[in-house]
């Protein structure tokens, strides 16, 4: 039986979605809970005043929280039960999401999220709650 607070050796993570990588979502970091994704805005990104659809930014958060939470090593399918988001400016040109798994439990994982920009600027923060379930184990209904 495998606990989830004992990681289980897995492969290195990739952004398997085809709809993320639909939308250029590059992974640069991950690791003992945490997850580095970037975007560079599109025009096809964008709202009617050229800033980056508040859609694509809950995407890219909600990604890294989840990749977050696969690179702690104790689960490997999961599902959004809960986002929030605070949008605080527009966004622009590249964008990087850090996220962190903040408590990881038999059922659910809690994480945090910011994206900053290409000059380190706060444009979002967000926290979510995944259902989760251990490796080997059937995906969350």
């Amino acid at each position: 039986m495998t606990h989830l607070t004992s990681p289980v050796p897995v492969g290195p993570l990739r952004i398997e979605s085809q709809f993320c990588l639909d939308q250029s979502f590059t992974l640069l970091e991950s690791g003992d809970g945490t997850a580095v994704l970037a975007c560079d805005v599109l025009d096809r990104h964008t709202n009617r005043h050229g800033n980056a659809h508040g859609g694509l930014i809950a995407t890219l958060l909600d990604t890294a929280m989840g990749m977050a939470t696969r690179a702690s090593g104790t689960v490997d399918n999961l599902g959004t039960a809960s986002l929030t988001i605070n949008y605080l400016r527009p966004a622009r040109g590249r964008i990087t999401a850090h996220a962190r798994v903040r408590r990881s439990g038999r059922s659910l994982a809690f994480c945090e999220a910011e994206v900053l920009d290409a000059d380190d600027r706060l444009l979002a923060t967000a926290s979510a709650v995944f259902a989760v379930a251990p490796h080997g184990a059937s995906p969350p209904a």
